[in-house]
């Protein structure tokens, strides 16, 4: 196996050779006296791990690692300095370096921080081949190309470059709440880290405390005996959703609000504090300001949470979007169902824009799945579309570019056919030329009285 390549960076010549001497052997190594000379390196050559001190003679060691991570990002760089100084150990660890080692260095502790930095390339590497077929998927113009998607678009780019900040996302169910949160944390950069889920209205209040901090062994009756890590150390170094957040307690709204403020937490029986580092985005489907003003809902928490909001427009006021989204769902569900769909038809898609879809984005995505897995051929059409009824020719309320006028008429066809079969749905059905269960769901969908 080829012995992983060590690039050390170091204008004393002695402490090159020393490096050399220690770590020879076990690692291949590469030198480099200047700033200058560690970036050509990276211009012709690789290493695994990069030895930088933070004094050289032409570039600061902090411009270059600079410029590493942002050639090379995946590469660990541990900062070497002759002074333990607070200061500048924080800040090159912000600029991205993994570790760092204080002259003289013990070779004990050398050899661990080199091992620890490998070790975390390696995790790094895993969770990059694992992640890109989610990066991938979750693209910025997964939103749409309407004009209402691009100010979204612009301003989520922005909020994947830059992790610290809350982000509220509203929109009623199914307008893609979701799907935003996952396109800006698959967006923030070549590592973006764990995306993980909790579903505040799935999680009983009295155990959402101890999903959300962990708990220590023995910490409540049932406690598993070795204790467990709470979703919000489970997210570090990446994002945790709060998916409606509305229905959050008051209580562990409280407890929320102290993590956000202090940057940390303690887990349920626990005494040592746990760092918060990781992105905290939230949703709901609820009108928060009017649960603040009911007393549900905490101000402070809520502005803490809204420094910046994102809403997503239900699916119905974005009429562009809908053909499109349509034409997106079924290549997907063409490649999952091995089928050979390639169009929708003129009159499916102009149905598509008349209908309000009270499901928003879901149920756009879940009728295009079926279509694709029941119906054959290479073509979406009309009739495929349960809500579609046919008005009759002449009938100009269905070129009504509102479609208010459309929903009329169909109201009207319905309403007429069902008063003169008595209101016995299948006699309908076969007045209208249409099946039963696409009658029923346009009764329902119209709220037509039987």
């Amino acid at each position: 196996m080829m012995q992983p390549t060590i690039l050390v960076v170091d204008d004393d010549i002695s402490f090159l050779k020393a490096m050399r001497l220690t770590l020879e052997g076990k690692y291949r190594i590469e030198a480099a006296r200047t700033g200058k000379e560690a970036l050509a390196f990276f211009e012709r050559k690789h290493a695994e791990v990069v030895l930088l001190d933070i004094g050289l003679p032409d570039i600061s060691g902090k411009e270059v690692l600079q410029r590493i991570r942002t050639d090379n990002p995946e590469i660990p760089v541990v900062m070497i300095t002759a002074i333990e100084e607070v200061k500048t150990i924080v800040s090159s660890i912000k600029l991205g370096a993994c570790d760092y080692l204080v002259k003289p260095i013990d070779a004990q502790q050398l050899f661990l921080t080199i091992q620890n930095a490998l070790e975390n390339h390696r995790l790094a590497s895993h969770i990059r081949t694992i992640q890109k077929p989610l990066i991938n998927k979750y693209t910025f113009e997964s939103l749409g190309n309407s004009p209402f998607a691009q100010p979204l678009i612009k301003i989520a780019r922005k909020l994947a470059a830059t992790p610290d900040v809350p982000v509220l996302i509203t929109g009623e169910s199914g307008s893609g709440k979701g799907l935003m949160a996952r396109i800006i944390h698959y967006n923030s950069g070549e590592n973006p880290g764990p995306f993980v889920v909790i579903n505040c209205g799935a999680i009983s209040a009295n155990l959402f405390e101890s999903e959300l901090f962990g708990y220590k062994a023995g910490a409540f009756t049932g406690a598993d005996r070795k204790g467990k890590k709470g979703l919000l150390e489970e997210a570090s170094g990446g994002t945790l959703f709060l998916d409606e957040i509305g229905v959050m307690s008051l209580h562990t709204q409280t407890k929320l609000l102290g993590v956000l403020e202090d940057r940390e937490f303690f887990p349920v029986g626990g005494t040592a504090a746990v760092e918060l580092s990781c992105r905290i985005i939230s949703a709901t489907n609820a009108n928060l300001e009017i649960a603040v003003s009911e007393g549900m809902f905490r101000k402070d928490l809520y502005y803490r949470l809204n420094v910046v909001k994102l809403e997503m427009r239900p699916l119905r006021e974005r009429k562009e979007d809908i053909v499109w989204l349509a034409e997106k769902f079924m290549r997907h569900y063409n490649i999952q169902f091995d089928k050979r769909f390639t169009a929708i038809s003129p009159e499916a898609q102009k149905a598509m824009r008349y209908y309000d879809w009270p499901g928003n984005v879901r149920e756009l995505k879940n009728l295009i799945e079926r279509i694709v897995l029941v119906e054959e051929g290479d073509a979406v059409f009309a009739d495929h579309l349960p809500f579609f009824i046919p008005v009759p020719e002449g009938d100009s309320s269905a070129d009504d570019s509102t479609g208010m006028a459309y929903h009329q008429a169909v109201r009207s066809i319905i309403e007429d056919a069902l008063h003169r079969t008595d209101g016995n749905v299948l006699a309908a059905s076969r007045l209208l030329n249409l099946p039963p269960h696409k009658l029923r769901y346009r009764i329902k969908k119209l709220g037509i009285r039987i």
